[in-house]
């Protein structure tokens, strides 16, 4: 398989690169601290057509493919983890549900505020009796006289705080596997928002309620049947997780070997130690291996991405991100683990790349399960 990117591609990194270096990069880690959204570097994103990348022509997007997505938000993670956060959510969340599954005027009136930037959209799964399950899903739907009425629960929804608008998944019919999606507005009647609650990585999330909120007929994009349609269209998702990480753990792997040069204990740089070069090529090798596993799986992609390979990828590349932050704290040393330096911060986030979207241990399942050729059964007894 051919890796070798063509001119867009190169010219799309070339930018970011640039861009990150000149406006991400300097402000990068006074954000691991603060709630807010980086609105400035989503906007400026939305106005060099990075968000719509790879939304349809026709409403404003660029039309790429998904290594064109891909490559965007690993090389944006590089400059800003946590504008990269917000970037996948623009990039690879609920405006390729829409972009596949709305109506005509869904399309119209949200794919143009996502991708420039000025109204990006969450997406509410988690439950908290259903985390890994989402079958279980208890949040349900009803839709009579023009209106779609919401009650439930969902818990760890990222940006929800933020954003105008959630992507809901529930459930239409009670008792069955009728799962659909209903796009929810902040003020909707009915529809309250917890205070923020806080990952590891200092990333916030809040928790949505639901008692009998009333929503639009128009905003239901699927109503039942949903269940295989988020399972198709999630494996962007996931890659994308898989890119972000990625890009923070190449951040952390460059900040790592320019440390070991210059560094110098014994009268000596510590790259001359063996152990030191051991860890940078392991390092290397790690990235090297999710990267072309992340590649393989989006190469010539859109839409349309395999679990088996979007769940490889993912579970690869969050991983070797772990494992590369971590070893490049260890290089540093004591300065590794201090709160002054950003690496204890990048190792945060990508820990927690492990669990969201997936956990591995649910991705490993799926990759057994496309391996053999059989679904199976997880439910007690």
């Amino acid at each position: 398989m051919d890796f070798t990117l063509s001119q867009e591609d190169q010219e799309l990194v070339s930018l970011i690169d640039r861009i990150g270096a000149e406006r991400f990069q300097p402000k990068a880690f006074e954000r691991r601290n603060q709630d807010g959204h980086p609105i400035d570097n989503m906007r400026l994103l939305g106005q060099l057509g990075i968000l719509g990348i790879c939304l349809p022509v026709e409403y404003g997007g660029q039309g790429r493919d998904a290594l064109s997505g891909v490559l965007a938000i690993e090389h944006i993670a590089r400059w800003c983890p946590r504008t990269s956060i917000s970037a996948t959510m623009a990039i690879a969340g609920p405006g390729m549900f829409i972009a596949k599954w709305g109506t005509e005027q869904q399309k119209a009136r949200y794919l143009p505020m996502i991708h420039t930037g000025e109204g990006n959209m969450s997406i509410a799964l988690t439950e908290p009796q259903a985390g890994s399950a989402l079958t279980d899903l208890a949040t349900h739907a009803e839709i009579r006289n023009g209106v779609c009425r919401l009650n439930g629960h969902k818990t760890f929804c990222s940006h929800a705080g933020w954003d105008r608008h959630v992507l809901v998944f529930c459930r239409f019919a009670p008792g069955t596997s009728g799962i659909g999606a209903v796009i929810v507005e902040r003020d909707s009647p009915g529809f309250t928002i917890s205070k923020p609650h806080y990952h590891i990585s200092g990333t916030p999330w809040w928790e949505l309620f639901f008692d009998n909120a009333e929503v639009p007929e128009e905003n239901v994009l699927f109503a039942g049947g949903g269940f295989r349609k988020l399972m198709s269209s999630y494996s962007l998702e996931r890659c994308a997780a898989g890119a972000s990480s990625i890009g923070i753990a190449q951040a952390a792997f460059e900040m790592a070997r320019q440390y070991s040069i210059e560094r110098k204990q014994f009268g000596r740089p510590i790259c001359d130690f063996q152990l030191i070069q051991e860890k940078l090529a392991n390092m290397y090798l790690a990235l090297e291996q999710a990267r072309l596993l992340l590649y393989k799986a989006v190469k010539g992609g859109q839409g349309s991405l395999g679990r088996l390979e979007s769940s490889a990828a993912k579970v690869a590349a969050t991983e070797a991100a772990v494992f590369v932050c971590d070893q490049a704290m260890q290089i540093f040393g004591g300065s590794g683990m201090s709160r002054e330096m950003p690496l204890e911060w990048m190792y945060r986030i990508v820990r927690t790349a492990t669990v969201a979207g997936g956990t591995s241990e649910i991705h490993r399942g799926m990759i057994a399960s496309e391996i053999v050729g059989r679904r199976f059964n997880h439910r007690a007894g």
